[in-house]
């Protein structure tokens, strides 16, 4: 059982299964974090789905993040893809739909997928900046 009272309200709110897997306790403990965001990812990644759903919305900013981080950590949290100008990543209107191969659904996913990525890399930066109290308004 996690010491933690975030970890224990995170678990609290943790299925006892998704995709049919039971969900192991460690992973409830960080049900909100980007650890059983990665978990949930492959559980449906092992169901054969090769364009799980973004994960990024799940997760939830650590509590001891500083202002400035905590706002743009949830800016990059909500860059959404547009579906349907399928712009690329960093998708300014610019960006032209061209794509790849005759299956644009396929096209959508995988760019879908590529703006998931590309946000949560952010999301990350930015926590380990506010980890390391480089550029914190707030740090002393």
């Amino acid at each position: 059982m996690p010491t933690n009272p975030a970890q224990q309200q995170d678990q609290g709110s943790a299925p006892p299964a998704y995709l049919g897997t039971a969900v192991p306790d460690d992973i409830k403990a960080q049900w909100h974090r980007w650890e059983a965001a990665r978990w949930r990812r492959m559980r449906h990644m092992s169901a054969g789905d090769v364009f799980p759903p973004d994960q990024r919305f799940s997760v939830r900013p650590p509590q001891n993040m500083c202002a400035g981080h905590r706002e743009s950590w949830r800016q990059w949290r909500n860059h959404r893809f547009d579906p349907v100008s399928g712009n690329r990543w960093p998708g300014h209107p610019g960006a032209p739909f061209v794509p790849v191969s005759r299956d644009l659904n396929r096209v959508r996913e995988e760019r879908r997928c590529e703006w998931e990525d590309r946000c949560r890399s952010q999301m990350l930066m930015i926590e380990e900046f506010c980890r390391d109290r480089r550029n914190c308004r707030d740090a002393a």
